[in-house]
């Protein structure tokens, strides 16, 4: 990855707690730079510096030797693997190992997270943040889209929005970089403050609070909390915050700040024509697009017409054009930046094949985003008068209450009247319980039980097109590591 700008060794020594391990370097330290970095051997190129990381199952320095081989510039280790770094640098000539950039760290992470941080203030840039248990990426890819009309962007690619990600991220930003767009994700008490403080968020949003990330918190007031931790940056800078009206958690997060004493600028946005920024719904086409009106105070804005389907995107997109026509964007870059966004991996992305609707969203799963999909599903079902059919997956990092969560999404099901209920996994086999026993109490929903369970993907793959009839409106959502593509690409 080439870096926005050479970054010298003087500010790395600067920003950052390594070591230079490199005698001839430490001579002339001031005419070294750092101009291509690299986390990864499979794409490491021939003068790229190297900074390996620990992943769940891997260790970056065991592939040391790989990016040696393929000509790397240096590398930074962490300061328990230096009898390993010392045996590695035996099998090489000292002509070779002393013209490398060494540097030793305590972390790999805080390294990056470190230089970034420095790295970042090195320009006049204003920084976005946008946090939330759900629409992150939606809003962020909305954000983006708006202010690429009228400005010079960064941002975070997909949905990297964890210390990796949001480091490689910022290295890419240059002079002419007026606005950094950051998604910023969390799994623990504190990271979103880290984050946001790193970064130097200025401006940002949170929006919705949800039962995301359960496992690691006891209960949603927590992640309500650690969602808010943004404010504190946000309110150093003397930015604005951007807050989702309707979110049943916004006043506990604005009481929160009264009572910490913590002064912030928040900016609403919702349905409510109270609000800073609010939006009228009109009608939505037989994809489960909305069109609708976006106002700021009584003033309207913009007529928009959404990419992508399902009521809740409006909020999405409302709460991105709020954000956008605060830092400067015009009526027009809003409604054309919005309309040409195109959605990010699996989000929502509606398309027909062999007769079947699909509504793909499997690129991750939580209750509350499940909800919203189904709602799409039943709508769009609805008006092309054909067979809703649900194949959902687990839904994962949800704690002690996994079972009982699944159970409620299967009674949801049943409520809203979908017709075919295809789960995949152990705890989505709770989702069949929940739709069954949702059934059994409604004396009106008699007759066969339209329920299919699988935890082999080959057996469903299998199935799914016995199951599956032409002009089906099909809704395909789990968590990431259920790999619920496998299944469209299978169709």
């Amino acid at each position: 990855m080439k870096t926005g700008k050479r970054i010298c060794l003087e500010s790395i020594l600067k920003h950052t707690d390594v070591k230079i391990l490199s005698p001839e370097i430490i001579e002339h330290r001031e005419n070294i730079f750092i101009e291509t970095l690299s986390t990864d051997t499979r794409t490491i190129e021939k003068g790229d510096f190297f900074v390996p990381v620990r992943g769940d199952n891997f260790d970056g320095h065991d592939f040391i030797p790989e990016a040696l081989n393929k000509g790397c510039r240096g590398f930074v280790f962490e300061k328990e693997n230096e009898k390993k770094i010392e045996n590695y640098l035996k099998k090489y000539s000292k002509e070779k190992t002393r013209k490398l950039l060494l540097l030793k760290s305590s972390s790999n992470i805080s390294f990056l997270l470190d230089l970034c941080a420095g790295y970042i203030r090195d320009f006049t840039v204003k920084t976005i943040g946008i946090t939330g248990s759900a629409g992150k990426t939606t809003t962020k890819e909305f954000i983006a889209s708006i202010m690429a009309q009228d400005f010079k962007i960064a941002l975070t690619q997909k949905n990297y929005n964890t210390e990796l990600g949001l480091s490689k991220a910022v290295l890419e930003i240059d002079g002419q970089t007026q606005f950094f767009i950051a998604e910023i994700g969390m799994r623990a008490k504190g990271q979103v403050k880290k984050l946001s403080g790193i970064i130097n968020v200025s401006t940002g949003a949170i929006t919705s609070v949800g039962k995301a990330h359960l496992e690691f918190f006891n209960d949603v007031s927590q992640i309500a909390l650690a969602k808010a931790e943004i404010a504190d940056i946000i309110s150093s800078n003397n930015g604005v915050l951007f807050l989702n009206s309707d979110d049943k958690w916004t006043q506990f997060i604005i009481k929160h700040f009264w009572d910490k004493k913590l002064e912030v600028n928040i900016k609403k946005f919702g349905r409510s024509s109270e609000n800073d920024f609010s939006f009228i719904e009109k009608s939505a086409d037989s994809y489960g697009r909305y069109v609708f009106d976006l106002y700021k105070g009584s003033k309207k804005i913009s007529e928009i017409k959404m990419p992508v389907p399902g009521f809740h995107n409006i909020y999405n997109a409302c709460c991105a054009a709020a954000i956008s026509f605060y830092l400067g964007a015009s009526a027009k870059s809003i409604a054309k930046g919005i309309e040409a966004t195109v959605p990010e991996g699996s989000r929502m992305r509606v398309f027909s094949k062999e007769g079947i609707i699909i509504i793909d969203d499997c690129y991750n799963a939580s209750p509350d985003s499940m909800k919203c999909a189904i709602d799409t599903l039943k709508m769009v079902a609805g008006k092309k008068k054909a067979r809703s059919v649900a194949l959902l997956a687990d839904m994962l990092e949800l704690g002690p209450d996994s079972k009982k969560l699944h159970f409620e999404i299967g009674r949801y099901l049943a409520n809203n009247d979908i017709n075919i209920i295809i789960s995949y996994g152990k705890l989505a086999e709770n989702i069949c319980l929940g739709y069954e026993q949702a059934l059994s109490e409604d004396k009106r929903k008699t007759g066969k039980k339209n329920i299919y369970h699988f935890n082999d993907m080959k057996k469903l793959c299998g199935q799914i097109c016995k199951i599956l009839k032409k002009e089906d409106v099909v809704l395909i959502k789990g968590s990431r590591a259920n790999s619920l593509e496998n299944v469209i690409e299978y169709i």
